[in-house]
């Protein structure tokens, strides 16, 4: 069924006190007893400010509830769209399809990358396993993403993101007429709807950024020349790339939030951002030897290319 994209939300009353979360989805939200039991487990109700995917969980007066009815309508990603890159004990290198989402989104988890990604290991026969995330792609875009899946590897690779010692290798296509390398070191300020805003360096808000562009081919679009570009960030900010192209002049393909239509929030995920994650390379979190992995570009970054 079709559902509503305002969350309902409500507090627990005393008479509540005790009542599983399921039953309470049943009575305030008028679900019968599989559809609540559904939207919980799909990661689509908080209780206070925690996701809880457990309907047998007993709720507590005061408590506020808000529950994301699309969770009902998620689809779990196909296991085939999980494209290893690389398969260890620590960690994996999967190659992510554009449009899908690395980790649980706000209504939900299912249909992300790693929520696919632990459901596959435990179809090897691991017993609840652990992933973790280590660096974000956004939803439009496609190429390769980190995940640990030992406990154990998390803390070294974390440390090396933060330290900014893993390296990561982009594919863009943009509008525009960039010149053949540029280096941007806008400041860049978190904003609370999600994306991001260029900043002074005299702000406190601010953020440093620093993102070499180097110009590749030009290539026919459908409204005119584009632009391949190799890019590479020595910070890893949120849309980092996306902002700092649009700020220089030449806005990524497809990029509906910082693009040139400028269309907002309803258009930050576009399935066709062309940005592709096309290199890692990174230190082994216990052995110390370097890793390095690619993946095979999508026919919009091939040189020469035509936009279908």
């Amino acid at each position: 069924m079709s559902m509503a994209s305002a969350p309902k939300r409500f507090r627990i009353i005393p008479t509540e006190q005790g009542s599983t979360l399921r039953n309470v989805l049943m009575r305030r939200v008028k679900l019968d007893r599989k559809q609540a039991a559904a939207v919980i487990q799909a990661g689509g109700v908080y209780v206070n400010r925690l996701r809880v995917r457990l309907p047998q969980v007993l709720v507590a007066h005061g408590e506020r509830i808000t529950v994301y009815l699309e969770a009902l309508d998620a689809k779990p990603l196909d296991p085939e769209r999980v494209r290893f890159v690389h398969r260890g004990e620590d960690f994996v290198v999967l190659d992510k399809p554009a449009g899908v989402p690395v980790s649980a989104v706000r209504e939900t988890c299912v249909g992300s990358l790693s929520e696919a990604l632990i459901h596959q290991l435990e179809s090897e026969g691991l017993e609840r396993p652990y992933v973790g995330v280590v660096h974000r792609l956004d939803q439009g875009a496609s190429g390769l993403v980190l995940f640990t899946i030992r406990d154990v590897a998390n803390k070294s690779l974390h440390k090396q993101f933060r330290d900014h010692e893993i390296r990561r290798g982009y594919r863009v296509r943009v509008t525009g007429e960039p010149p053949a390398q540029l280096r941007c070191d806008a400041p860049l300020i978190k904003l609370r709807s999600g994306g991001v805003k260029v900043g002074s360096p005299g702000d406190g808000r601010s953020k440093p950024a620093t993102t070499h562009f180097r110009h590749v081919a030009r290539v026919d679009g459908e409204a005119g020349p584009e632009h391949l570009l190799d890019v590479e960030i020595e910070t890893g900010r949120t849309h980092q790339i996306r902002a700092h192209a649009a700020h220089l002049g030449f806005p990524i393909v497809g990029d509906r939030r910082y693009g040139a239509d400028g269309e907002g929030e309803a258009g930050s995920d576009h399935s066709r951002l062309c940005l592709h994650a096309r290199s890692l390379e990174f230190e082994h979190p216990l052995t110390g030897a370097p890793q390095s992995f690619t993946c095979e570009l999508p026919d919009w970054a091939q040189e020469p290319a035509v936009y279908r």
